[in-house]
């Protein structure tokens, strides 16, 4: 096949009845006599095929052994495998916009309630079974359904309370951005921790009470006890009727749920950005250009702002990941029904990326990893990474080498009005920021094939290709 030996998905080891294998553009699942059982009864029951048509499950087929890529060892493992459809772009909840997570959350409970209803249910609850394609959430940890006990509540209640509705509760009532809360605990937004975060007064906002006081409580009484839940539960008559119950009521909690947010700088660029409009067609047409003539597959538009240049490039290109350190940018970003599908908006912060973490810094992979481009879009952005974040010039400039073939970056020079306002109140010590200094730093690495000059000379792009070495 060419594509050396298959590789253990280093951050699939949580589930112990699976285990994903990953060959070149193929992902395959080991699956346990167990979860192999589930799985055959699951796949042929009403809702299962229902969603699988509807594009919400991963594209999923058995399996010979006989056109596994894999040694004998590794396929003794397993009762049996699953061949998935490979996801474009994997993405993480910490990188998501708050309508992101909150499509993810209506996916999860839809899916759980459909599996419910049919003697089935999903024992994980987690964001991280969930990925955008084409701007759609699609689960694909399809080894989560399993038969639904007599008597057995949800046990993915918690975990999903924990890993969606806390942070959009948080978002929503508090204004207060869940990125960093998810980023900072793989395990989301724990219990006690999200019962200190809302005050008293947000006991009365709906969802609060029950999902989050009552259950922090009763967690408080009984989570250290040595008694039997599940069968003091089945003893009182705990019957799947509860559980639906139960889930539509989050179904309905989590579709009321809104943010509008504020103070946002990029959120209306269209409406601010400093160009005229012949300099703004002229950027366009510099940008498509050098996208369609450099035969990129991937792109990367860091710094997207809401996107304008990610569209432009989305027509020339495979994929796109529009990143942006604001939140309101991407989000607006993600909730326009025209954007094209290809684009994946993503909330980054250049100067603090997603990193490597988890379990022996392999389980969730920074983007490089999991996406490397082959051109990057760094429009107005060196003046943000240089002067607001403090990144030398030079590092900067080392860092995009590093990451993809090709760059389109604008330089933003000091006689901008944009670069006058981050320097009227601070002491001016970046000597590196300058024309000269920048050219001599893309000349390290790049060959500078194209420019055009902005704003009368203000600002400046450049369309480089990696030199080669060797």
């Amino acid at each position: 096949m060419g594509a050396g030996p298959a590789k253990l998905d280093a951050g699939s080891f949580r589930d112990r009845d699976g285990r994903i294998y990953l060959h070149g553009e193929r992902v395959f699942r080991g699956l346990s006599e167990a979860a192999l059982a589930y799985y055959q009864a699951v796949s042929k029951a009403a809702f299962f095929q229902k969603l699988s048509t509807a594009g919400k499950l991963v594209d999923t087929r058995v399996i010979a052994d006989g056109e596994l890529p894999l040694p004998d060892e590794e396929k003794s493992r397993w009762a049996g495998f699953l061949e998935h459809r490979k996801i474009p772009v994997v993405s993480y909840p910490y990188e998501w916009t708050f309508s992101m997570l909150k499509a993810a959350a209506g996916l999860q409970l839809e899916l759980t309630e459909s599996a419910v209803r049919e003697g089935f249910t999903v024992k994980d609850a987690t964001p991280y079974n969930i990925q955008f394609v084409d701007r759609r959430p699609v689960f694909i940890d399809i080894a989560s359904f399993e038969t639904l006990e007599e008597g057995a509540p949800w046990t993915g209640y918690r975990q999903f309370c924990e890993m969606f509705l806390f942070p959009l509760l948080l978002q929503a009532y508090k204004g207060v951005d869940f990125q960093p809360l998810m980023r900072a605990s793989i395990d989301g937004v724990a219990l006690q921790t999200a019962a200190r975060l809302f005050g008293f007064r947000d006991r009365f906002r709906k969802g609060v009470l029950t999902h989050v006081w009552l259950q922090a409580k009763l967690d408080r009484r009984y989570g250290g006890t040595a008694k039997s839940v599940r069968s003091d539960l089945k003893s009182a008559g705990f019957n799947r009727e509860l559980i639906l119950a139960n889930l539509r009521k989050l179904r309905k909690l989590v579709a009321t749920l809104e943010w509008s947010g504020d103070g946002s700088e990029w959120g209306d660029y269209a409406e601010f950005h400093n160009y005229s409009e012949g300099d703004h067609r002229l950027k366009e047409a510099f940008v498509e250009r050098s996208v369609a003539e450099g035969g990129a597959a991937t792109v990367w538009d860091i710094g997207c702002n809401t996107g304008q240049f990610s569209r432009l490039a989305a027509k020339n290109c495979e994929q796109v990941i529009a990143s942006d350190i604001d939140h309101l940018a991407v989000e607006r970003l993600f909730r326009d029904e025209n954007i094209p599908a290809n684009i994946l908006p993503l909330v980054q912060n250049v100067a603090d990326p997603s990193p490597n973490w988890g379990w022996r810094l392999l389980e969730r992979r920074d983007l490089p990893h999991r996406a490397q481009p082959d051109l990057v879009l760094c429009l107005a952005l060196i003046h943000h990474v240089v002067i607001t974040a403090n990144v030398p010039l030079a590092e900067f400039i080392g860092w995009l080498a590093g990451v993809g073939e090709q760059l389109v970056i604008e330089y933003v020079s000091r006689e901008d009005d944009k670069v006058q306002a981050l320097l009227r109140n601070k002491e001016d010590r970046y000597w590196d920021y300058s024309q000269e200094h920048l050219e001599s730093e893309l000349t390290r690495y790049f060959r500078i094939e194209d420019t055009l000059e902005l704003r009368e000379g203000r600002r400046r792009l450049y369309y480089c290709r990696r030199r080669q070495t060797g």
